[in-house]
Formats: C-alpha cells, structure tokens, sequence
C-alpha cells in the first residue's frame, strides 16, 4: 500500500480521450489519447503513484498544448482499470500502452518518447530497457523504490531498480531528467544518480525551489523549452 496508494477513481467513461486498450494477458488497461496531426513525437505518458488518468489529466493536456501527441495509461488497480496495484502490474500497463503506440495508432517505434513521474519513472526505464523508443524523460524519479527510505548502495530485495537498468540498456537511449533540488520525497540525489548512470545521449534540468509534485509549475518556461529541446535532438 505504500509503494501503490492507488486513489478512488478521480475519472468517468466521460473523461476526454478515454481509451479501454488491450494487454498480453487479456486485460484491458484505461488509457487517454490526445492525438496531434502536427506532432513529431508521441509523448507515452506514466503518471504517479498517488494519482490517476484522472487527476493527471492537466499534465496529460498540457503536454498535448505544447504540440506532443500524447498517450497515458492507468495501471492495474489505478482508476478504471481492473486489478490490484503491483510492480507487475504498472510494468504491464506500459507494455500495453507501448503496443497501442507502435500498433494500432501506427507511431514509429522513434519518435515514441517515454514520459515517467515519480513511481511512472520505473515503467519508463523498464520499458526503454526492453524495447526500441526515440527518448526516455525522467521526473522527479528513484533509483530504487526502498532506497527512497533506505538509502543503502544495496538493499536486498528492493523493487524498481531504475538505476540498475538504466546503467545496463543494451542501446543507448536519450535521457532528459528533471528533478526538484528541494524535492522531499525523493530526494534531488537520486535524479543525479540517474543522469549520472545513462550512457547515451543525455540532458538534465534541476529546478531549485521545486519540490516533488510542482516541478513544473516553479520552473515555468524552463521546462518547456528543455523538454522541446530534447524532442528536437532526438535522431
């Protein structure tokens, strides 16, 4: 319950964009699509721990008015989709979301740019270590899920090891993170250790003043200017 405080749903059927997509297993995974004809980029969009499709729903739009295609998804237990919150279950919403991507919605496996905030940041890792995208954005992201608590160079059985894969990608991968210097919940070192780690192309934003949930709205501009800069690097 710690590592997945999924809320009620925030959200309705009525909800903007709303999308019922398929899983490898059968189930079937609450998303939003804010299609762009003009985009270059389709933003895969994976929300925090403490919120839905719901309550993300201004980060999801906001991503959408700066001129990014956008796709997010609900993982299981999280809003409408059915399930009880796990690891597996986050990982295998990304898998989902990724497949609607590249499949139905016909979005080049490189200009599919994975978007992770907080908890959303391991499914980006996880899925930018096993499958082809154009970029992977970080925000305010862990190394590891009990390293947060316990900030240990190795603790046995820990969850969501983003540093470690992030170091081990096969390819590398562009990497932007962008993390809050007064960021309480997760401390601003983990984002350095993740920048740090990532072998291919990369990019950083620290934003002072920023804690973990109003990175954007302290760095204003600043992060959109880095975040179109990075779209805009991209092979």
């Amino acid at each position: 319950k710690l590592l997945f405080p999924a809320p009620p749903p925030t959200y309705g059927e009525a909800l903007p964009g709303l999308v019922m997509i398929p899983g490898a297993d059968g189930r079937r995974f609450a998303a939003v699509h804010r299609p762009n004809p003009q985009a270059k980029h389709l933003i895969l969009y994976f929300h925090g721990n403490g919120e839905d499709l719901g309550s993300a729903f201004g980060q999801i739009e906001e991503r959408a008015a700066h001129g990014f295609a956008v796709l997010a998804v609900d993982y299981s237990g999280y809003g409408l989709t059915g399930g009880a919150p796990s690891e597996s279950g986050v990982y295998a919403a990304a898998e989902a979301a990724y497949r609607y991507a590249t499949g139905p919605l016909g979005w080049p496996k490189e200009r599919v740019i994975v978007n992770g905030f907080s908890l959303g940041g391991a499914a980006a890792v996880w899925l930018a270590a096993r499958e082809p995208v154009g970029g992977l954005v970080l925000q305010s992201t862990f190394v590891s899920a009990y390293r947060v608590k316990l900030d240990a160079p190795l603790v046995v059985g820990d969850r969501m090891p983003n540093l470690r894969r992030i170091a081990q990608m096969r390819r590398p991968v562009p990497v932007l993170v962008v993390h809050g210097l007064d960021d309480g919940m997760i401390p601003w070192t983990h984002g350095r250790r993740l920048y740090e780690a990532a072998a291919g192309p990369k990019r950083c934003l620290w934003v002072p003043g920023a804690g973990h949930n109003n990175v954007i709205s302290v760095a204003g501009d600043r992060y959109w200017r880095e975040l179109d800069a990075f779209a805009a690097s991209l092979p």
